[in-house]
């Protein structure tokens, strides 16, 4: 009787193991960390690249630049948790970036939480999100067009107080852009989805429960597109500044 009732506790903890086992590897598609930003307790949390999967300013422009990525632990828009800040400013570029845990070279999904509060009017554009690489090793991953593959920004609306989410495509300039969606209110918080193939050299975008977007081409601003991608970055710069929050950043891949 007692080999038997061991044994029958054996398989139950066998079923048990199994079945943890496999809740770790569905939660192992994950490719990035603290998506939250819970772990992070301070603003030099955010900013520090602990050569771990972290967060990290990676622009350093000047020292005042990464001072713009702070830690927001206030109520914005209804969101009373951790969520990172930047900062608009008219003569320094800020990136928030992390690096996927492993390289992307199919397809892969990134989603975020954004709330842009204020664009600069002077350039209208900013809140950029862009997923790429990191190849000349000079002012951090995505900071040259070559490195970036998808490429979304904010402008203001024509309407106060509503912003447009839009993308560049291809090799067009500013002027070409992608309108992804229209007339979203500022202050608010809005749900990003991004698609990405990129064997494909392609990606959509679905913001909050709109149906996707047609597929977009990838960024091109050398000779061809990437076609590792290793970084999401999400920036202001000198020439496309705002400021706005960003919370819940998920990249998984199917």
């Amino acid at each position: 009787m007692i080999i038997r009732s061991l044994s029958c506790r054996l398989a139950s903890l066998f079923v048990l193991a199994f079945a943890l086992a496999a809740l770790a590897g569905a939660a192992g598609t994950g490719l990035l960390a603290d998506g939250g930003f819970d772990a992070c307790k301070k603003s030099g949390d955010l900013r520090t690249d602990n050569k771990g999967p972290d967060w990290s300013e990676t622009r350093k422009d000047t020292d005042k630049g990464p001072k713009l990525l702070v830690l927001s632990t206030k109520k914005v828009a209804g969101n009373a948790t951790h969520k990172a800040m930047i900062k608009a400013h008219p003569d320094l570029n800020t990136y928030l970036t992390q690096s996927f845990a492993t390289p992307q070279t199919a397809t892969f999904t990134l989603t975020y939480d954004i709330c842009v509060k204020e664009i600069l009017p002077d350039d209208n554009r900013s809140g950029f999100c862009l997923i790429g690489a990191s190849y000349d090793k000079k002012n951090g991953p995505n900071s040259t067009g070559k490195e970036r593959f998808v490429f979304l920004g904010w402008e203001n609306a024509k309407a106060p107080g509503k912003i447009n989410l839009f993308a560049r495509e291809a090799d067009k300039d500013w002027t070409g852009r992608t309108l992804v969606a229209t007339n979203l209110d500022l202050m608010a918080w809005h749900k990003v989805e991004v698609a990405v193939d990129v064997k494909k050299g392609t990606y959509t975008v679905r913001v909050g429960q709109s149906p996707a977007s047609k597929p977009l081409k990838a960024f091109k601003g050398g000779t061809a597109i990437p076609k590792k991608l290793t970084h999401v970055s999400f920036a202001s710069w000198n020439d496309g500044a705002g400021t706005f929050y960003v919370d819940n950043v998920k990249a998984t891949n199917p």
